[in-house]
C-alpha cells in the first residue's frame, strides 16, 4: 500500500479491476483527496514516480457539474499533460470552488534514462467512479481505461 506523509488519513491503493486499472483514495480533505488521486494516476504511469523531480510547473484549471465531473476534467487535464507535454507530475496543490477547480502541477520531461514508464493510460472514467465523505474525511474510487 502507498502512502503519503501529509496526514493519518491521506493514502492511495491501486485495485485490481478487468480489462483496466483502478485506485481507491482517503484524504482528510477533499483538496488532498485531488491531489492523492493524481499522485495515484502517476503512479500506475510511472513505476519510479518517487525519482522525479519538480523542475516544471504548470497551472490549470477545470470545471465540473458536480464532484465527479470535477474529478473527471482535474485527471484528464493532467493526462493531457503527460502526453502532450511529456510532464510527469510528481505533485499538485489544488484549490476548489463552486464548479471550478484551479491547480499548480509540477513534475518532470519524461527522460527514457531515468523514468520506467510502464502502464499507458487512456482515460480516467465514469464507471464505478465514487466520492464520498468517510471517516471524517473523503474517499474515493477511480477506474482508469488503459
Amino acid at each position: 500500500m502507498n502512502t503519503a506523509p501529509e496526514g493519518a488519513f491521506t493514502m492511495f491503493k491501486l485495485i485490481d479491476h478487468t480489462a483496466d486499472i483502478g485506485i481507491e483514495v482517503e484524504a482528510e480533505s477533499i483538496e488532498e483527496l485531488f491531489r492523492e488521486s493524481a499522485r495515484g494516476m502517476f503512479s500506475i504511469i510511472c513505476e519510479n514516480l518517487q525519482e522525479v523531480e519538480c523542475t516544471r510547473e504548470i497551472e490549470g484549471k477545470v470545471e465540473g457539474e458536480d464532484i465527479q465531473e470535477l474529478m473527471y476534467n482535474f485527471l484528464e487535464d493532467l493526462l493531457f499533460l503527460f502526453e502532450v507535454k511529456r510532464l510527469l507530475v510528481k505533485d499538485v496543490d489544488v484549490r476548489i470552488g463552486d464548479n471550478h477547480l484551479e491547480y499548480r502541477a509540477c513534475g518532470e520531461t519524461v527522460n527514457p534514462e531515468k523514468h520506467v514508464i510502464a502502464t499507458g493510460i487512456k482515460s480516467p472514467t465514469y464507471h464505478m467512479m465514487e466520492i464520498k465523505r468517510k471517516n471524517g474525511g473523503w474517499w474515493a474510487r477511480i477506474i482508469f481505461d488503459v
